[in-house]
């Protein structure tokens, strides 16, 4: 049978549905000077919209949920307060946030599917590689975080809410994570040959072995 829950297997592997990760009282970005109305969330896929959320979700100015004007939580994070908060206000927001879109996913599972030796379409993954399968998945996804992470702190922020010697954190523990999402989905796979489920599970001539890529940490 075709895998058609492919996507949702793997985004539950990965904890990523949409109520999976709350942010609480989180410090925004952006300038406070009584004038500037423009903020963003560090997270730039927020499930959550400000503009319709209600308590315990969306922006706090000194604990006081306030007004959104306008939010693009899909794609920036970047919402308009409808009352710009002068400094020595806080402003923190309570959110949900995903990791990845449905199409990522799908990226993630057609390297699977080509290091697994089942061509390019994850549906053809026979169910007893499944577990493999998510694993490997699973490794590209927190390969593809490092990336993220290093980037956003490189280019775009400066992480505010970590104080330095910490700032790095997140990328040592995700790159970890994928190198041991990885070595899983090696056991897991080499555990089917080994059980020999089968001759056409055997491994094909020429299958993609993956590799934990190391994003050194921008210093």
């Amino acid at each position: 049978m075709a895998w058609t829950t492919a996507v949702l297997d793997l985004r539950k592997l990965l904890s990523d549905g949409a109520t999976d990760k709350m942010r609480y009282r989180k410090k925004v970005i952006g300038i406070q000077n009584g004038s500037n109305v423009t903020f963003k969330s560090f997270e730039f896929r927020r499930v959550t919209d400000f503009t319709t959320a209600t308590a315990p979700y969306g922006v706090y100015v000194d604990d006081a949920l306030v007004t959104v004007s306008a939010d693009d939580f899909k794609d920036t994070g970047e919402f308009t307060l409808a009352v710009a908060p002068t400094d020595g206000q806080t402003v923190r927001a309570t959110y949900f946030i995903q990791w990845f879109i449905d199409e990522e996913l799908e990226d993630f599972l057609t390297a699977s599917a080509q290091w697994s030796g089942f061509g390019s379409d994850y549906a053809n993954i026979p169910d007893v590689m499944h577990p493999a399968a998510k694993e490997f998945a699973a490794h590209q996804a927190y390969q593809k975080l490092v990336s993220r992470w290093s980037e956003n702190m490189a280019e775009v922020y400066q992480l505010y809410d970590a104080p330095d010697e910490r700032r790095f954190d997140p990328i040592k523990a995700y790159m970890d994570i994928s190198k041991s999402k990885f070595e899983l989905a090696m056991k897991l796979r080499d555990d089917v040959y080994k059980n020999r489920q089968g001759q056409a599970l055997a491994p094909r001539t020429g299958v993609v072995v993956g590799t934990v890529q190391q994003v050194a940490p921008n210093r």
